[in-house]
């Protein structure tokens, strides 16, 4: 097989790769991975671009983010200011070498090739590849690259997309969250305070992006069925008697009916509906058990109970985060579903709520 047909096949393979996922770190780390083995390099970087403050923004072999400005500082950043490939032979001998350094301090390499990610004149990013496994990075190894980059500027230009259209999703979703704060105070807090609890439960049983994204929109809107409750039972600064709590009750079937039509948000709704389903099959509106619960209304539930346990109500002191986490944990199985709690456990302990040498009751 000649050279050429190889590399039109590397390129026909990394452009079903580049557009397989619309998670970015995902795509990144799958893309970097290819770029090097298709250039036969040491390394090599994916920088993605931030208008807002005009940088360049990466990861170190932790995870941790930093970012390079554009302009001409850096090596990085001057691929980024000039819109133009840039190959440097030598450039440890360089004093922009130092300066790269500052922001990415695992940079160690004699020659880096980089070229820009940017569609009619508007940077999307930068790629960076360094040290060539065949003694440097010839003309060929410079158009493979590019070619390389302008398929990933379709790709990450997809992606932000993606996260643009999610993001509106997620402010609109939050927005009804907000409305029904307007009827009762204690439901807007309160969603969000879920919405952190679910995530931390969602990472810990190993949700992926597109899992994470609908355990938080299902999360947000747990209690939209409350819009259908009557402000003289949502208001109310007693306890509910039981005619109240039964009306109370029906909240999930409400927010049912009510994004039922909306296309795409079945897993969504579902987590949403059950969230009051117990494993024992005393819960409510359906009385549902077990594995019959999607999991993502399970995480729902143990995250509701837990922030309602720790909030001040007109009628009650909230408890002390310990309390509540120990709460949880003695209904595992019955009222909560066993690794939903475990993952709990795991994730609470990673809290500053966590504080087993504290004493442990009610103030």
């Amino acid at each position: 097989m000649s050279d050429k047909i190889q590399k039109f096949e590397q390129l026909i393979e990394f452009g079903k790769l580049a557009n397989t996922s619309l998670d970015y770190k995902s795509f990144k780390r799958k893309s970097i991975n290819k770029i090097k083995e298709f250039l036969e390099c040491k390394s090599a970087k994916i920088y993605r671009y931030n208008a807002k403050d005009n940088t360049l923004g990466g990861f170190d072999k932790d995870g941790n983010d930093y970012f390079i400005p554009v302009d001409e500082s850096t090596f990085v950043g001057t691929c980024g200011h000039l819109i133009a490939t840039l190959h440097l032979p030598n450039c440890d001998n360089d004093i922009k070498y130092a300066k790269e350094k500052k922001y990415n301090t695992e940079l160690d390499c004699s020659e880096i090739l980089m070229t820009p990610m940017a569609i009619r004149g508007e940077l999307i990013g930068v790629i960076q590849v360094m040290d060539s496994f065949n003694g440097k990075f010839d003309q060929e190894d410079i158009r493979f690259l590019e070619n390389m980059a302008n398929i990933l500027t379709v790709a990450v230009q997809n992606i932000d997309l993606f996260e643009q259209l999610h993001r509106q999703f997620i402010q609109i979703c939050e927005a009804l969250g907000d409305a029904i704060g307007k009827k009762d105070k204690y439901t807007g807090g309160h969603t969000k305070r879920v919405g952190v609890f679910s995530e931390m439960i969602g990472k810990e049983l190993g949700f992926d992006y597109n899992e994470m994204l609908d355990l938080k929109m299902a999360a947000v809107l747990h209690d939209i069925g409350k819009i259908g409750i009557e402000d003289k039972i949502l208001k109310k600064e007693s306890q509910l008697n039981d005619e109240e709590f039964q009306i109370m009750k029906d909240h999930p079937r409400l927010g049912y009916e009510i994004l039922k039509r909306v296309e795409g948000l079945e897993n969504v709704v579902n987590g949403m509906r059950y969230h009051h389903e117990r494993p024992d099959g005393t819960g409510y509106p359906y009385g549902m058990r077990g594995e019959e619960i999607p999991l993502m209304a399970r995480i729902i539930s143990v995250a509701d109970t837990f922030d309602a346990m720790i909030s001040t109500r007109p009628y009650r002191k909230g408890l002390p985060p310990m309390v509540a986490f120990d709460e949880i944990k003695k209904h595992r199985g019955t009222q909560f579903c066993e690794k939903v709690v475990d993952a709990f456990e795991v994730a609470f302990k990673k809290t500053n709520m966590y504080r087993p040498g504290v004493k442990k009751k009610a103030s």
